[in-house]
């Protein structure tokens, strides 16, 4: 292992790609944290107007949901923190890791 590979983070969302993850519409996302599979699920609504809701559960019991998301908002998964970038009607939610 090089002193590069040390500083790397560590890859906790294999979904991630250059710091955006793209929930499609409807499709379970497993990410393994501290030691337990949590199951991330995206939804896109259109009335009042677009907006989505990420719910997360674990052990097939709900832990947290967020709703009315829209560009612009925050959300925390599994202890980090990511920024809505996009809502798209029935197709996905982009985010973008925020910086503390």
């Amino acid at each position: 292992m090089s002193p590069d590979d040390a500083a790397a983070p560590q890859v906790k969302y294999p979904f991630e790609f250059d710091g955006r993850w793209v929930l499609r519409y409807h499709v379970p996302y497993s990410v393994e944290h501290e030691g337990r599979t949590h199951r991330i699920v995206a939804t896109i609504f259109a009335q009042p107007s677009v907006h989505g809701r990420i719910q997360i559960s674990s052990a097939g019991r709900p832990l947290v949901e967020h709703d009315d998301l829209t560009p612009g908002d925050t959300v925390e998964i599994t202890g980090d923190p990511w920024r809505v970038t996009e809502v798209d009607y029935r197709t996905r939610i982009v985010l973008e890791r925020a910086h503390a």
